[in-house]
């Protein structure tokens, strides 16, 4: 946790994901729509061999710690999904 200007603690988390389809992965984790509210953002991007995404919440509530939980659930889990995917769309087209 850090403090920034204003005297807001801000809580960032990095999840970073190495794999061989970086750009794929991204695509199919990456929401069309995201909604979210003003005192969470997540941002993703695709690297060489990595996808990297981080989280950042205001977390001047404590209920916001477990938002960022929460979200960081949410993010591992559709990325294991993206994963699986692109892993089975591979073993259809060897098929």
């Amino acid at each position: 946790m850090e403090v920034v200007g204003g005297g807001v603690e801000r809580c960032v988390a990095l999840v970073r994901v190495g794999y061989e389809a970086p750009r794929a992965l991204l695509e199919a984790v990456h929401p069309d729509n995201i909604m979210v509210p003003q005192w969470l953002s997540i941002s993703c991007r695709s690297s060489a061999d990595a996808i990297e995404c981080v989280v950042d919440v205001d977390c001047s509530m404590p209920s916001r710690v477990l938002s960022l939980r929460s979200t960081l659930d949410d993010l591992l889990r559709s990325i294991n999904v993206g994963i699986n995917v692109i892993e089975g769309s591979k073993k259809v087209k060897k098929a």
